[in-house]
């Protein structure tokens, strides 16, 4: 696969077609079954050593590494012609595992923190409405400041508090408004974008269980506290929860 061989969704979305091979999927995913009974909390959330060791098997391929510096220098150019500042790279790696019993976790449209989302799908639910597939809003919003973003931050996180059928409301209006888009993945590929700027969210899944390693590099530094703040908070619900 050439670094150069991608398709483009507008410009939200970076598509690196046949990059990984399916058969280190494969491995991967047998990995995560022999574990998957036991992972707390029950949402599917797993910021582990085992996401950072996929991440790094996945680095073994020449392929992956060349579209991770390559996709990782534009960030860095990025922050500094956009941001104006430098950035400094401590990659979070994340697995999200999510089936039909994490509709909490669906549907929660939210910026990241991190200037560059790297999307690796390990295994997809069965193909419909309710597959668990990426929707990016349409409009891409500026880069902004740390005390603007905080407030974004935390309006979206008292949205994410909605009910369920709520939330699906406004993001299928968003799709039927043709504001959003929905991007269709498939493993094997490797989907780029620029998280900071780009209001998105999944779909929820009906059936089966979707699976996807997160890789985000450089955090922009506009949390102003908000993200210590809401992981804090999440992590007082898990244990009320009685899931820690």
């Amino acid at each position: 696969m050439n670094v150069n061989d991608q398709a483009r969704h507008g410009s939200l979305v970076d598509v690196y077609v046949n990059v990984v091979p399916l058969k280190l999927i494969e491995t991967l995913n047998a990995t995560i079954d022999e574990t998957r009974h036991d992972w707390k909390p029950t949402d599917g959330r797993r910021e582990s050593v085992m996401a950072q060791s996929f991440a790094e098997l996945l680095r073994e391929n020449a392929a992956f590494h060349a579209i991770e510096t390559q996709v990782c220098a534009a960030a860095q150019l990025w922050a500094t012609t956009v941001l104006k500042r430098e950035v400094s790279d401590d990659p979070l790696h994340v697995l999200r595992c999510v089936d039909p019993r994490a509709d909490s976790q669906s549907y929660l449209r939210h910026f990241d923190s991190h200037i560059l989302t790297m999307l690796v799908p390990l295994q997809l639910a069965p193909n419909g409405e309710r597959n668990g597939d990426l929707v990016m809003r349409i409009f891409q919003r500026e880069a902004k400041s740390a005390t603007a973003n905080f407030l974004t931050k935390t309006y979206l996180f008292f949205e994410h508090g909605l009910p369920f059928l709520i939330r699906r409301s406004l993001a299928t209006r968003d799709l039927s408004n043709a504001n959003s888009q929905r991007i269709v993945c498939r493993p094997g590929n490797v989907y780029v974008f620029n998280g900071l700027i780009t209001l998105h969210h999944n779909l929820d899944v009906g059936v089966g269980e979707r699976r996807m390693l997160i890789i985000h590099h450089y955090d922009a530094g506009l949390t102003a506290g908000a993200r210590t703040v809401i992981r804090s908070f999440r992590i007082l619900l898990d244990r009320l929860a009685g899931i820690y």
